[in-house]
């Protein structure tokens, strides 16, 4: 942080597409152009989720709008190459990490102090992310540390609950997740180990692709965290898996989540106000 962390090119990490090659003004053109999905997805999945937002968990609109703030620092990263497009970044999916675990972590992994009052477990979460992105500031590897520290847990999490699911769409759902955010994380270390070999074929843009693949991946795990978060507080809950715009594309669509009866009229009740994060459907 001794140098303009704002100038072009202050990030030490550069990937494989060649810089200010289609656009003297864009560093990593199709690095920057391929977070398109950043914008559109999550705005449409806000919508879709309106009454899930107003009947379950307030704050699950957060992890969208989190994921759009990604989008912008993935854009300014890639089109600048500067040590703060890089921060903004990486330090949005540290947040999208903690407040994924503050809302949808099930009661059983927690202390009981936190099982009976789950705010301060949500408030425990927004200080460690707090922490993290200071540390992140002067040491920017930290945020590398801690997105590992979260990630690998998260995913042994959702793939364990995923196994004990009876619902045979969300299971179906939660193999293709799957099958993406590895496919997303091959594409990336491929950029990554084996730049000389795309330069050589003239396709240095494996990195665009991982941002498409690993968007609609957490996207999907969002989704599916929805789903049991709900399940696990009342398996009895009415609740669905469709895809936004037609079921019969199924795999090229998006999912969302809807109640058999939805009719954002009908009683539910909240949770204690001891929950700060979620109102749980009874």
């Amino acid at each position: 942080m001794n140098e303009n962390p704002f100038r072009l090119g202050s990030s030490k990490v550069d990937w494989c597409e060649p810089n200010y090659v289609v656009s003297e003004h864009i560093a990593e053109f199709w690095n920057t152009v391929s977070n398109i999905f950043f914008f559109l997805v999550p705005p449409l999945m806000i919508s879709l989720f309106r009454s899930y937002s107003k009947r379950v968990a307030n704050g699950i609109a957060i992890l969208w709008i989190l994921l759009i703030i990604i989008g912008f620092g993935s854009v300014y990263f890639h089109a600048t190459l500067s040590l703060v497009g890089q921060l903004i970044d990486e330090i949005s999916i540290l947040w999208v990490l903690t407040i994924g675990y503050a809302l949808f972590l099930p009661e059983s992994y927690l202390p009981h102090s936190f099982r009976v009052q789950r705010h301060r477990f949500v408030y425990a979460c927004i200080i460690f992310a707090l922490v993290i992105t200071c540390l992140s500031i002067v040491h920017p590897y930290a945020n590398a540390f801690a997105l590992m520290m979260l990630g690998l847990p998260s995913t042994g999490f959702i793939i364990r609950h995923i196994l004990r699911c009876d619902n045979s769409r969300v299971k179906t759902l939660g193999v293709h997740c799957f099958i993406i955010w590895i496919t997303a994380f091959i594409v990336w270390i491929c950029d990554r180990m084996f730049c000389s070999y795309w330069l050589s074929i003239s396709f240095p843009y494996l990195h665009a692709l991982w941002h498409v693949l690993v968007l609609f991946s957490s996207n999907e795990g969002i989704v599916i965290c929805c789903y049991l978060t709900v399940k696990h507080q009342n398996p009895q809950a009415n609740l669905h898996l469709y895809f936004w715009p037609n079921e019969q594309w199924k795999w090229f669509s998006i999912p969302y989540l809807k109640f058999h009866d939805d009719d954002d009229n009908d009683n539910f009740s909240i949770s204690s106000s001891n929950n700060l994060s979620t109102k749980f459907y009874v």
